[in-house]
């Protein structure tokens, strides 16, 4: 996950986009919702993961998509700033790369430090494995389960984000491509079209567990997303009567595709026939990504100052990144804390449930106030500083 802010200790207030924090903070209360659901409901044996609840599970996957879409769209945004300086591409690649790793790199560390003692307290299941410290534990392959760090998959897919766009925009440039225009359009659509052809490759999915575990959470395979991201940072600087126009006629096809998109996630949940299942391989996320693409520009443009909006999605976009990875591992202390006290009660869970938002909350703020933010703030001393704002 990507912030517009240039300094995280910081953040400039006229840099943010409201609508932009909106979504972010309406992303992270979806996975807060479900993941909470998961943990404290269905793998409690509390409710069965069927019905309309097992298709509001199933349908908080269109926030991950929101997520990777928002940082394929910042981050190209930067680097197209950093790219038109007229800097060497081996020194802008430099910034980028040691930038974003100041930024996101530490702060990933530190939690899978702490997975590591949940896992050897018995707190958590899962095996460590070293793929873990590269961000190739779901490259091309499918995670090991019981999941350790099941959370990271997304983390490791924002990575090979970071890692393969100056590369493919260096490659672009060696073929001879001057126009920063054509080379950032080039990327993009490689971006979106390779992965998108390999999950049509792919042995078709015919349930939603399957679809989930060999192609939602594999790095190649969902590159797309955040390809349709910096597409939208093309079309939103060089391409600016298109984005101003019809935003709201976009954003309503745009909310038919991601509905679209859902429909089949929704379809995995029953066994589905292999040519259904190959549809969706390909459409399932294509269409959730494309449909937010089509919605940025409505995003970026209708929403009015609102002071108190601002103030609370800004915050929560700050934290977001910390929420993101903590959210898990206070799971787990409160599961265990409620196993031991013995037969679980309406009340008991209730409580647990109370206790771990608010300690989320809580953790993630210090986190990033302590250890996060200080931390990304180093870079300031090796890097140029580009602005990372929206356009």
């Amino acid at each position: 996950m990507s912030s517009p802010s240039t300094n995280p200790a910081h953040p400039p207030p006229a840099n943010r986009s409201l609508g932009l924090d909106c979504l972010r903070s309406l992303s992270i209360v979806i996975v807060l919702c479900n993941h909470g659901l998961i943990g404290f409901v269905f793998s409690q044996g509390i409710l069965p993961f069927q019905g309309w609840l097992a298709r509001f599970s199933a349908s908080a996957v269109l926030s991950i998509e929101w997520l990777f879409l928002l940082s394929g769209y910042l981050i190209g945004a930067m680097m197209i700033r950093s790219f038109e300086s007229g800097r060497p591409w081996a020194a802008c690649a430099r910034d980028f790369w040691l930038r974003r790793w100041f930024r996101t790199v530490p702060n990933y560390y530190l939690f899978l430090i702490l997975n590591l003692l949940l896992v050897s307290w018995g707190w958590m299941e899962g095996v460590f494995d070293w793929k873990f410290l590269v961000f190739s534990q779901n490259l091309a392959w499918t995670e090991t389960t019981p999941h350790f760090f099941g959370e990271s998959w997304s983390l490791a897919l924002d990575e090979w984000f970071y890692f393969s766009m100056p590369l493919l925009l260096g490659l672009v440039a060696s073929l001879g491509v001057k126009r920063n225009q054509t080379r950032f359009m080039l990327v993009s659509l490689f971006l979106i079209v390779g992965p998108t052809l390999l999950r049509a490759m792919h042995a078709p999915s015919v349930e939603f567990f399957g679809w989930d575990a060999d192609i939602r959470r594999v790095t190649i395979y969902h590159l797309d997303a955040t390809g349709w991201g910096v597409l939208a940072a093309v079309m939103n600087k060089w391409f600016k009567p298109w984005w101003r126009s019809r935003e709201g006629a976009k954003a309503l096809a745009g909310v038919a595709l991601m509905g679209l998109g859902l429909y089949g996630v929704c379809d995995l949940l029953q066994p589905v026939s292999p040519l259904m299942g190959r549809v969706w391989n390909v459409a399932a996320i294509a269409c959730m990504a494309a449909g937010t693409f089509l919605v940025m520009p409505w995003l970026t443009q209708s929403f009015s100052a609102k002071p108190r909006l601002a103030a609370f999605t800004g915050r929560l976009s700050m934290y977001a990144y910390s929420i993101y990875l903590s959210h898990f591992p206070m799971m787990f202390v409160y599961l265990h804390v409620l196993k031991a006290q013995g037969p679980v009660t309406a009340w008991a869970l209730a409580a647990a449930v109370i206790g771990w938002l608010i300690s989320v909350l809580l953790i993630s703020a210090l986190v990033y106030h302590l250890f996060e933010g200080p931390v990304a703030d180093l870079r300031e001393r090796f890097t140029r500083k580009v602005d990372a704002s929206p356009f």
